[in-house]
């Protein structure tokens, strides 16, 4: 399990039947998102615990139909992070998941963000498994501590910024977490999502 892994890892699943439903749940809901289709979660799990405890958790997002939404890092809504591919663009959760996904896709992309305290735009080169920030001083806060909900407690708050000053003035002093680089935010992102990695190939027969 990696670090974004432990985020939230409280989720109550009980048994290795229902982790393996949530494991299956967030790389085919991952493969679907990614190639722009947006199934209903009945057709990727069957048990109706699994879903509603991935929700509850935040790691889950489906509308009022049961319509995937977001998971493992994909959202099919706007938000200010996204990665721009030769496939397309697609949106994500957080800066983490912007970089991280081409990461562990291994394929050439932009992931595309915004500073929080400045709003201005960052745009992240990522060639096969490596993110390039070209020199630049960007900063990715990684939070930790607590995490009840997915979104809300880790995503919401793991942005890219300018440099470490715009990071300390908007992360509030004494904030349980951790200051990453554009290669370590890579790094992590290839471990977290080599199983949608995986998926997606196996789907795909290797073409992303």
């Amino acid at each position: 399990m990696s670090d974004a892994d432990d985020c939230c890892a409280g989720v109550s699943l009980d048994g290795r039947d229902a982790a393996a439903a949530a494991h299956r749940l967030g790389a085919l809901g991952f493969v679907a998102l990614w190639r722009g289709e947006r199934p209903n979660v009945a057709t990727l799990v069957a048990d109706a615990a699994v879903v509603e405890a991935q929700v509850r958790a935040g790691g889950l997002e489906v509308d009022a139909s049961g319509v995937l939404v977001g998971v493992h890092g994909l959202v099919a809504r706007t938000t200010r992070h996204r990665i721009e591919h030769a496939g397309g663009v697609v949106h994500t959760w957080c800066a983490l998941d912007a970089i991280g996904i081409p990461a562990a896709l291994a394929i050439v992309a932009a992931a595309v963000t915004s500073c929080p305290t400045c709003d201005a735009e960052l745009r992240v080169a990522v060639h096969d498994i490596v993110a390039v920030d070209g020199g630049l001083p960007w900063r990715l806060w990684f939070p930790e501590g607590k995490c009840d909900h997915l979104v809300e407690d880790f995503c919401n708050h793991a942005n890219l910024y300018c440099n470490p000053n715009h990071l300390t003035k908007t992360v509030p002093k004494g904030s349980p977490g951790r200051m990453l680089t554009v290669a370590d935010a890579a790094a992590i992102g290839r471990q977290t999502w080599q199983d949608a990695a995986a998926a997606l190939a196996s789907h795909d027969g290797g073409s992303s």
